[in-house]
């Protein structure tokens, strides 16, 4: 693939969008049913909806667009793929508050069906344990580390099959992850503060991983070597770039999410400092 022809090689994979198609109208039709005349708004909020589908938005630049084919060409728009994926879509997507609207979607029979299937306690427990802050943290570096190891790494550029099992569980983790930092709906899984620290050791896998890339004396995937010449980069160069990218944007947005919630963190503390004096104030 040349530059010239790059607006051309679109990845339209048939999997990937009637997966996107479904959840949106999914979403959509959840939407409708909370949404009903003069409650709009209710349960999830315009600000929400327009997240989710910002969402969706990152995951079809990412899996979609020419972006995909360019991933097997150059390490840069290998990692703003990956980008895109952990940092954009994933916590838009969780802001969108989606088992509220996907289960407003489905029919009472189903959704008593899913909630009694919920409420089996081997199943109950799985999904707690899966869910666990130190889990869902440590199942998004693990992922992070594991699929960036030379072997794994060009084995999913080489395999089809391999580089959507990459996505799907970088995807997956990472959703785990922005679900137990940011949690719309229901019990918190963090307290305040200590999503702070969550979100803030999360964002050194990211910015230690860019700094290998951008200060390795070496190129780190030989699979590049003979691709980059053509877009005008040497593979050290296009390597660096990868680095920042995987180094610089994640950090800001993991910094904005975290200065977002210490800024809560303060103001709780604030309210129940307030109802404490209240309730300790003579009458």
């Amino acid at each position: 693939m040349t530059p010239g022809q790059l607006w051309q090689t679109w990845s339209l994979q048939p999997a990937v969008l009637l997966a996107l198609a479904a959840t949106a109208l999914f979403y959509g039709w959840g939407l409708r049913r909370l949404w009903i005349p003069g409650h709009r708004g209710r349960g999830i909020r315009w600000p929400q909806a327009l997240a989710f589908y910002g969402g969706l938005l990152a995951l079809f630049v990412a899996l979609v667009s020419p972006l995909h084919p360019l991933s097997q060409q150059l390490l840069s728009a290998h990692m703003a793929q990956h980008f895109l994926i952990l940092m954009v879509a994933a916590p838009l997507l969780i802001l969108g508050a989606p088992p509220l609207a996907l289960s407003a979607a489905v029919s009472g029979r189903w959704r008593r069906q899913l909630h009694r299937l919920g409420e089996r306690k081997w199943l109950h427990e799985a999904g707690r344990a899966l869910t666990h802050p130190v889990i869902t943290w440590l199942l998004a570096a693990a992922m992070l580390w594991a699929w960036h190891i030379p072997s794994l790494y060009q084995a999913a550029l080489r395999g089809a099959s391999v580089h959507a099992l990459e996505h799907a569980s970088f995807l997956v983790t990472a959703l785990l992850f922005w679900w137990t930092a940011i949690h719309p709906s229901g019990r918190r899984r963090l307290p305040r503060g200590g999503d702070v620290l969550y979100v803030f050791t999360g964002a050194f896998q990211g910015a230690a991983l860019g700094a290998l890339f951008t200060f390795a004396a070496s190129p780190v995937y030989p699979f590049y070597a003979a691709r980059v010449a053509a877009w005008g980069l040497t593979p050290l160069q296009d390597q660096q770039l990868a680095g920042v990218i995987m180094w610089i944007p994640s950090g800001v947005i993991y910094l904005a999410v975290a200065c977002v919630m210490f800024v809560k963190w303060l103001r709780a503390v604030e309210r129940d400092t307030r109802r404490a004096e209240a309730r300790t104030a003579p009458a």
